[in-house]
């Protein structure tokens, strides 16, 4: 029996290697999320954590997986210390890009971003590489073709990363940070998304994949992009929308061939790959929808971040994962079914409590409803980490024949999501529905204690409001600088984007404690433009 030498490769060795990143940043993401509130740009961070360090790894390791697979071909082993290498280049560059995101030094932001970028050209090189010396006429060739145009988006996304890493001019900032999103939501994970749900969704549903219209939504979505992107950086709201919408119609085309799904093989990845989708299309309506009410004024488009890094990003990778891990590490059909039901524990009730404490985090205007159900929503993700450790250790045992194999239930458990219905509706009930904090309008103007607030060079005039016990804090925020600022108070309560000149008001509500406001524009809030309102008796 000979001895595996460390320059002999197999898809699992490599795949071991190679996806250790995704797992320590996972463990990095759920630390830092625990102690966000002593990390500077916390929410850039938390965002920045899961996109780059999670998401990106995930997608240069996955795509190189399932070009080999699905091409049918057998990488040298002496490219595997390549791929390697380029994947911790990646990180370098990651984690760069961090420190100069939170010590506020763009010039290392810069750096970071410009090495994330090389790194993924290198990969979509490397992939075309593959792809030029496969056989022609392979089934699943489109998905290959879509990674491809994948990781050609990242390096222009990062490069608008490193431009609003330094403060913009006027509308231009807000505007490249709907471009950078567009860029790396749409076109990076988009693409790679698109290309390994054309081939997974039916692996995962156990179905057929009816027809494989993937190449003719590819060729649009490249199409779409620049569409959009020119919109976003002329202006034109019009034309923003119609790179959008031609980009949500090639994903509902691709989707119309994947499969038929049957409720009977209902889990959590079943459900999640379904559902974020979903949130994606959602996402691109309502940004079609603002771009057409904004035209001209783009900077007033609010993006739906959460939606689309939680709803869309978050839950795929997790649903994708869930099934894959287990495959990968094989060990026969009793095996794989052990690892994928430990990796389904309550799959059904975190799907529910994922999406509807979602859809409760984005409705609602009640910061503390807001804070529960965004912990439950992010929880059921979370739980995979602990999870997976469980699920290899299980899928091991079966293995080695030191334990014996999970048997899955015949049905999915549908109690699941009647108790992850019932938490959240309690949780509502608790708090007296969505927006119980909703101020009426008062016709008691002695009630109402208004206040004008001016913004510019950085900070909030003034930046500390007395108001008296019980009284009705009423805000104009006046934007005296020469860009765009907005306020948010703790409670929920904010002004929405307000451009340089302009005014707005808005009632915050009964004041009864001492509460904070802050600009949420990136970077603002680290420069120093917070308040705190304080309750005068």
């Amino acid at each position: 029996m000979s001895m595996r030498t460390d320059s002999t490769w197999n898809s699992r060795t490599w795949h071991r290697k190679a996806s250790k990143p995704v797992s320590l940043w996972l463990m990095t993401l759920v630390i830092a999320g625990l102690i966000h509130p002593i990390l500077p740009e916390y929410r850039w961070v938390l965002i920045h954590l899961f996109t780059l360090g999670v998401i990106t790894n995930a997608i240069v390791i996955w795509s190189q997986h399932f070009t080999e697979k699905f091409l049918h071909q057998r990488v040298d082993d002496a490219k595997r210390p390549a791929q390697l290498l380029k994947i911790r280049v990646l990180n370098i560059g990651i984690i760069i890009t961090l420190i100069g995101q939170m010590s506020s030094q763009w010039m290392i932001t810069s750096i970071g971003a410009t090495i994330i970028g090389s790194v993924l050209a290198w990969h979509a090189l490397s992939l075309a590489a593959q792809f030029r010396s496969a056989k022609r006429g392979q089934p699943f060739a489109s998905a290959i073709v879509a990674y491809i145009a994948s990781a050609c988006c990242l390096p222009f996304g990062a490069f608008a990363g490193a431009l609003l890493s330094k403060e913009l001019s006027h509308g231009l900032q807000e505007r490249v940070l709907l471009a950078h999103t567009v860029i790396n939501i749409l076109g990076f994970v988009g693409l790679a998304a698109l290309g390994s749900l054309s081939v997974l969704f039916a692996a995962i549903w156990r179905t057929k994949i009816m027809t494989n219209f993937t190449p003719w939504a590819v060729g649009i979505i490249v199409l779409s992009l620049p569409i959009t992107i020119g919109g976003i950086l002329l202006n034109n709201g019009y034309l923003t929308a119609a790179g959008l919408s031609a980009y949500a119609a090639a994903w509902l085309l691709s989707m119309a061939g994947w499969g038929k799904a049957s409720i009977s093989k209902l889990s959590f990845s079943t459900s999640s790959i379904t559902t974020a989708p979903l949130w994606l299309i959602g996402s691109l309506i309502w940004l079609a929808a603002q771009a057409m009410m904004h035209h001209g004024e783009l900077y007033h488009v609010e993006i739906p971040t959460i939606a689309l890094v939680i709803g869309f990003g978050a839950q795929l990778l997790i649903g994708v994962m869930s099934y894959l891990l287990p495959s990968i590490m094989g060990g026969g059909a009793s095996a794989v079914r052990t690892g994928t039901e430990i990796l389904n524990t309550a799959g059904l009730f975190r799907w529910t409590v994922l999406n509807g404490g979602l859809a409760i985090w984005l409705l609602t205007q009640n910061s503390w409803l807001r804070v529960v159900v965004s912990l439950l929503s992010i929880g059921a993700l979370a739980i995979y980490v602990i999870l997976l450790p469980r699920a290899v250790r299980a899928q091991r045992g079966v293995i080695t024949k030191k334990r014996d194999p999970i048997t899955p239930p015949e049905q999915p458990r549908f109690n699941q999501i009647t108790a992850g219905i019932s938490v959240l509706a309690l949780i509502l009930a608790a708090f007296g529905g969505l927006n119980p904090g909703a101020v009426p309008v008062t016709s008691v103007n002695s009630d109402v204690y208004p206040v004008t607030i001016t913004a510019g060079d950085m900070v909030f005039s003034p930046d500390i409001i007395e108001v008296p016990l019980g009284k009705t804090l009423e805000v104009t925020l006046i934007n005296q600088d020469d860009m765009v600022h907005d306020l948010k108070f703790a409670n929920g309560i904010q002004t929405g984007r307000v451009a340089p000149g302009d005014e707005i008001t808005v009632v915050v509500g009964e004041i009864t404690e001492t509460m904070d406001g802050w600009c949420t524009i990136a970077g603002h809030r680290a420069q120093g433009m917070v308040l705190e309102v304080r309750v005068s008796h």
